[in-house]
């Protein structure tokens, strides 16, 4: 058989099949995160980890505590969550020059999680506080708004702590609920829970709630809450009136809901609705339920569904026109109906955040037998994903705060490079590449400028 060949476009055998040396110790898949690692040394977070986490291990252990979680926060964020992948990134030599020490194997992993006492997760919450104590000392006070949501993380294997609950992917089987506050439009993840999968989504709610709040900096004040149907409750409602918070809940379609959505369609001259588009509308009404104790604002929003014929195809009949109910509940007065619709539809932002910590932080991943462990990884979990989340929106450029972590690991920690150089002069060597080049010289520009402030010093 004759086959077509270019003499001047294609290389010879010989020159293809190469000869290979694996002698280059300088060469590494991660050398960018040398930046993030600049950001960790400028917040002196090292030193943060071995003040508030205080176990000891053994005198002749090679990794202190702090090596060993300052590490699992880096395999975090470049997404090394499975322990015996952590095997393939000890041989990155690049990522050890960063560091300037060997890599903890599986197994110290491992057995720092079972070593770890039950006091240890109280600090790592006091070390996620001290993370955005941190950050509001270099910021003006601020005026929250907070996202409550919980998850269903199914298990797969015999987990200590799960139970079989409401499960919608995996019906019958067991699982974790993982409870998380998140701060609107920053994102930082004030707090999260890992908790037994027949648990509801107002187990405990307002305990949470608390921790939460104690979890915030001093200028760093609540002004309102978000929460869908499950945080539904009277005793929530009058908690946060008493506190002078606000609060935006979505109703749960019990009985009583479904008859103030009736009353309000029979009286539509006294409760019209007001079109917002094509598709929504919304009215409102003050009433109280039967077990309350007085009135409260529900915010009714209508949404037209097309019918749909027998065959299949949709049309819309306008003498028969088919709607879905949702029903808002707040204490806030100075917004308009239409406003509460659009404020709560921003609390969807948590569940995409939920979406992004389970792809890209592996937080619905509990592979451990001992809830303890599991626990603890979570709430490592915490600290590597705000630390990042501080990095991003204080060091990298504006149009990248928006990126989820997968999207960054991507587009800049995942570029292969050399670390050349020693001392001063140590530097890295890239492939030509216009964009990171400029992206570099903007964070390394923003750590300067970061180090220099005296809140580190």
């Amino acid at each position: 058989m004759s086959l077509a060949r270019n003499d001047h476009k294609t290389k010879s055998f010989s020159e293809l099949n190469l000869p290979a040396n694996f002698d280059n110790d300088t060469v590494s898949s991660y050398c960018t995160f040398t930046y993030f690692e600049a950001f960790k040394n400028a917040i002196n977070f090292k030193d943060l980890l071995r003040n508030v986490v205080t176990y000891q291990k053994p005198v002749n252990s090679t990794f202190s505590t702090a090596d060993v979680l300052d590490c699992l926060i880096d395999t975090s964020i470049l997404g090394y969550f499975r322990f015996q992948h952590l095997e393939d990134f000890r041989q990155d030599l690049g990522y050890l020059q960063i560091k300037g020490l060997p890599i903890p194997s599986e197994k110290v992993f491992r057995d720092l999680l079972k070593q770890l006492p039950e006091k240890s997760r109280g600090e790592l919450i006091q070390l996620n506080e001290k993370l955005l104590a941190l950050q509001a000392e270099n910021e003006p006070p601020r005026d929250l708004v907070l996202d409550f949501d919980d998850t269903v993380c199914t298990v797969f294997g015999k987990q200590e702590g799960t139970g079989t609950g409401y499960n919608p992917k995996y019906h019958g089987r067991a699982s974790y609920k993982e409870k998380v506050c998140v701060i609107s439009k920053t994102h930082e993840l004030v707090n999260a829970t890992l908790e037994n999968g027949k648990h509801h989504t107002n187990h405990e709610f307002l305990e949470f709630f608390m921790s939460c709040k104690n979890t915030l900096p001093d200028d760093w004040y609540i002004k309102r809450v978000r929460g869908d149907a499950g945080l539904f409750d009277q005793n929530n409602f009058n908690y946060f009136e008493d506190q002078s918070i606000e609060y935006v809940i979505k109703a749960r379609k019990v009985s009583s809901i479904h008859k103030i959505v009736d009353y309000v369609n029979k009286n539509q001259d006294e409760f019209p609705w007001q079109k917002i588009d094509k598709i929504y509308s919304v009215t409102e009404v003050r009433t109280a339920l039967p077990a309350w104790e007085k009135d409260r604002r529900f915010v009714l929003v209508r949404k037209s569904l097309p019918q749909v014929k027998k065959d299949g195809q949709l049309i819309i009949d306008l003498d028969e026109v088919k709607y879905d109910y949702q029903v808002i509940i707040t204490n806030i007065d100075y917004l308009t109906a239409e406003e509460i619709f659009h404020d709560y539809n921003q609390r969807c932002n948590v569940e995409n955040k939920i979406d992004e910590l389970k792809e890209g932080f592996a937080f619905d991943q509990n592979s451990q037998r001992n809830k303890k462990c599991n626990e603890l990884y979570l709430l490592i979990k915490v600290i590597a994903y705000n630390l990042h989340n501080w990095f991003k929106r204080q060091i990298l450029p504006k149009y990248m705060h928006h990126h989820e972590i997968t999207t960054i690991r991507r587009i800049l920690y995942r570029k292969v490079g050399n670390i050349v150089g020693n001392g001063r002069y140590r530097h890295i060597k890239f492939a030509p590449c216009t964009w990171l080049k400029e992206v570099i010289t903007h964070i390394r520009m923003m750590l300067k400028q970061f180090r220099k402030q005296e809140v580190f010093t």
